[in-house]
């Protein structure tokens, strides 16, 4: 057996209320001895009272159980002097609560010497009996639980009421059955005094370990099963007819047995804090323990319905009755949980939607700022020839002057009509840059892309050939923007110029369908490198790309395809490596 060992205090980070031990290592040989000390004294005492006579056994059992409380009460002060904050006032109220034990005993041993009267001495025994009790909840409930968030703190707390009450109730019918109708003769305020030790022991273990099932690994683990030893022995007490002469009987071992685990708690090298290594499902069951008692509670009480009469189930009743208000609170606070989560969810879905809208804006206006670098080169370009002409415009007309002629009216026109075409050209660029307010409404999608041909041919090196053909000479009518327009048109444009690095044909054409209903096509035909078939398959994945780092992010063809989606259209695509490739949008033709 591993010697015990407490943990030093952190030093860093602290995780909640100062709960490690101090004062240096406890040395393993101690933990060791006191281990095999407590199983030793136990075991010795098993073996006596299971050798002797019936009627012997009071004489050795009540000293071995009193050697038994007092090792236990000196193991758990021991801890508590070796731990500090609110971990050394539980185990304090421990041991206190396992010191009463020694006044109670030496009562019930004087009472079966037959030195005490029957009559104050069950009263004393019932009140030390009660103090004990309390002081074992007020240790447990005093073990640090760390911070408690939101409602956590009440459904701790309504779980070990359910458990306490549950298993008081069953126990009191185990009572009624095993009889109390001797609490005429004092034995009422003793058997609930016992009843109620043991469930809210119980209850108060649940409290502090239901939702961190992991720390019953350790000193709580053992105090756990302290508890389960307890109500073992109340149930054999009471099916039995609730026998003063208790200490007869081999179940009595098992009251031994609630010393001892309270000690082996104390020499544990475990911390009380737990490790929170367990798993979703261990959570769940645990959670769901408080529950096991009441399921049991309403099989016995419906059994015991039409076999017993409703004056012995009266005390029953109005446990049970305690229970169901129990059960409806804790249900009210589940719907309060259930209500706050719902909130938690909308505000954060709200969150994570609003931040994700920013993201895709900023994405966004970075492939329109990587589109804009594109057309500026063409841009450079063709200003680059607007200014050419003006000049020599001017020149011209400077020579005249210098010659004695006037300037010829040609001279200054051609001046003001570059002038004007250098002007159509930046507020196109200024008003891709400025990304205007976007108006759905029906336009003629046709006409807007004749609109944007200036614009597109900016996007294209000089060795592309840029086509514009319209197969329909009425209105091609769909609900959308010009901003969406642009946005397909020039995203598509600049793609196919990519991929025509050493020239070739565009051609962007628009038409009708000859299917029912009829759609309104935008096709973009280029004679580029084309695209594998697994390439073809990933080009709407959200930052797949092909091209160079910083050339691409990936993000225009999943846009494109979302802009279609939302004007009610979609979108068709075929390439063949070294050929080409073909985009289709079919948008909905409006009246």
């Amino acid at each position: 057996m591993p010697g015990y060992t407490l943990p030093e205090q952190p030093k860093e980070a602290p995780t909640g209320p100062a709960q490690r031990p101090v004062g240096g290592i406890v040395p393993a040989g101690l933990a060791q001895a006191a281990r095999v000390l407590l199983v030793g004294t136990w075991s010795l005492l098993a073996l006596i009272h299971l050798w002797l006579e019936p009627a012997q056994r009071p004489r050795v059992w009540f000293p071995g159980y009193l050697v038994l409380a007092l090792l236990a009460c000196l193991s758990m002060a021991y801890r508590s002097l070796r731990t500090q904050g609110r971990e050394r006032l539980a185990w304090a109220l421990l041991a206190g609560s396992a010191f009463l034990d020694i006044p109670n005993l030496s009562l019930q041993f004087l009472h079966v010497q037959g030195r005490l009267g029957w009559g104050w001495m069950i009263h004393a025994v019932s009140l030390l009996n009660l103090g004990t009790g309390l002081l074992v909840l007020l240790g447990v409930l005093s073990f640090p639980i760390g911070p408690q968030r939101g409602g956590m703190f009440r459904r701790r707390a309504l779980d070990g009421l359910l458990f306490a009450t549950s298993v008081l109730f069953l126990l009191w019918v185990m009572g009624v059955q095993g009889s109390l109708r001797t609490a005429a003769q004092g034995m009422g305020l003793r058997v609930l005094a016992n009843f109620l030790n043991a469930a809210l022991f119980g209850g108060g273990l649940i409290f502090v370990t239901s939702y961190n099932p992991d720390r019953a690994r350790g000193p709580l683990g053992w105090l756990a099963v302290s508890a389960l030893a307890w109500l073992a022995a109340l149930s054999c007490w009471t099916f039995l007819g609730l026998p003063d002469a208790f200490a007869r009987e081999p179940w009595v071992l098992l009251a031994g047995a609630i010393p001892l685990f309270q000690g082996l708690a104390a020499w544990s090298s475990a911390p009380v804090d737990g490790s929170d290594g367990t798993s979703e499902n261990q959570r769940r069951v645990a959670r769901q323990l408080p529950y096991f008692p009441v399921v049991a509670a309403l099989v016995v009480l419906a059994l015991l319905l039409p076999w017993v009469s409703l004056n012995m189930m009266r005390g029953a009743f109005g446990i049970f009755l305690a229970m169901v208000a129990l059960l409806l609170l804790r249900q009210l606070q589940a719907i309060q949980d259930l209500q706050a989560a719902r909130r938690t969810l909308e505000e954060r879905v709200q969150q994570r939607t609003q931040a994700l809208e920013q993201a895709q804006d900023t994405l966004l206006r970075t492939e329109r700022m990587n589109t804009l670098a594109l057309m500026g080169a063409g841009l450079a370009h063709d200003l680059n020839n607007l200014l050419s002409a003006i000049k020599g415009s001017a020149d011209l007309a400077a020579m005249n002057i210098e010659e004695g002629r006037l300037p010829a009216e040609a001279d200054f026109t051609r001046i003001s009509k570059a002038a004007d075409h250098a002007a159509l050209l930046t507020r196109r660029l200024m008003g891709f840059v400025r990304r205007e307010p976007e108006d759905l409404g029906a336009l003629d999608l046709g006409q807007e892309v004749r609109d944007l041909e200036t614009t597109l041919r900016l996007l294209l090196p000089r060795t592309v050939a840029l086509s514009l053909e319209s197969l329909e000479r009425e209105p091609l009518r769909v609900k959308s923007s010009k901003l969406r327009v642009e946005q397909m048109l020039v995203n598509l444009v600049a793609n196919a110029g990519d991929a025509m690095p050493g020239g070739g044909t565009l051609r962007v054409r628009t038409g009708l369908t000859a299917t029912e209903p009829v759609e309104v096509s935008l096709e973009v035909i280029d004679t580029g490198t084309g695209m594998s078939p697994e390439t073809l398959e990933r080009i709407f994945e959200p930052f797949f790309t092909t091209k160079a780092p910083g050339r691409g992010t990936g993000l225009g063809l999943p846009s494109l395809k979302a802009m279609v989606v939302q004007d009610g259209g979609r979108i068709e695509v075929s390439s063949e490596p070294g050929v080409g490739t073909w985009f289709r949008i079919l948008l909905p033709r409006v009246g």
